[in-house]
């Protein structure tokens, strides 16, 4: 069986923290003196990940310092960062991947029972209850030919589907060495479209064909960060129960 290796999209702008955003990619944003990118490479390697690729882009340099000489850790640069979205970056770090993948979002804090929940077994997408948090963006499933839910659609607006949304995605997903092969396809067609499409989309279109699961945590501790009144929300609600569910101090 394959070893699951891990890929983080962290070429974003951070155009929503402002002059934070400007100084500091939002994976290299620091909650208790650890980045946000280090967390997740360290929770990843605890779970038994032994390849993390981060795709780097707005102020690259910062991330070569950080992880540039971290065994297990290689990074690519999406020099179209600043013109295109996340959909390109994942493509670019795709590049010459094989086998099962973790695709994980940069700007994100979580407790480790996010990844224990998607370590094995088949593609899934990792959802989480309502996080209050802002910005959310919800999912919406129909029934998979196992009888489980599998992922349908997804939206930040609440109303973009008249069903009642299954939970709000988390920015964690798994594909297995079948599915990842799937996703690269998938991403060649919706880029040729648009080329600023973010990875979402790319999700969507492959699941008009394809059965991608989706795993719930009701109560997960997690937050995205991409504004101030985020990383506020964050430090202030959800890291002290991560600290109490993980000792992560």
């Amino acid at each position: 069986m394959s070893e699951v290796s891990a890929l983080i999209v962290a070429a974003g702008r951070g155009i929503r923290m402002g002059s934070r955003g400007e100084m500091t990619p939002k994976g290299l944003l620091e909650i208790d003196g650890t980045a946000l990118v280090a967390r997740s490479v360290a929770l990843l390697k605890k779970s038994g990940v032994k390849r993390v690729r981060i795709v780097t882009g707005h102020l690259a340099e910062q991330y070569e310092a950080a992880f540039g000489d971290m065994e297990g850790v290689d990074l690519v640069h999406n020099p179209a960062f600043a013109t295109t979205g996340s959909g390109l970056s994942m493509m670019t770090g795709l590049a010459e991947m094989a086998g099962p993948v973790l695709l994980l979002e940069s700007d994100l804090v979580y407790e480790a029972a996010a990844l224990g929940s998607l370590h094995q077994g088949e593609s899934c997408i990792l959802v989480s209850g309502e996080s209050n948090a802002g910005d959310e963006v919800y999912i919406w499933t129909r029934e998979g030919a196992d009888g489980g839910p599998v992922f349908d659609m997804m939206s930040k607006n609440i109303a973009a589907v008249e069903a009642q949304h299954f939970g709000e995605l988390v920015g964690i997903s798994r594909f297995t060495a079948e599915d990842t092969e799937r996703l690269k396809a998938a991403a060649e067609t919706v880029l040729e479209q648009d080329p600023k499409a973010d990875y979402e989309e790319t999700v969507i279109h492959m699941a008009r064909t394809q059965d991608i699961a989706c795993r719930k945590i009701e109560d997960l501790a997690w937050s995205e960060i991409d504004s101030e009144i985020m990383y506020a929300h964050a430090l202030k609600e959800v890291w002290p129960k991560i600290v109490a569910r993980d000792g992560a101090r």
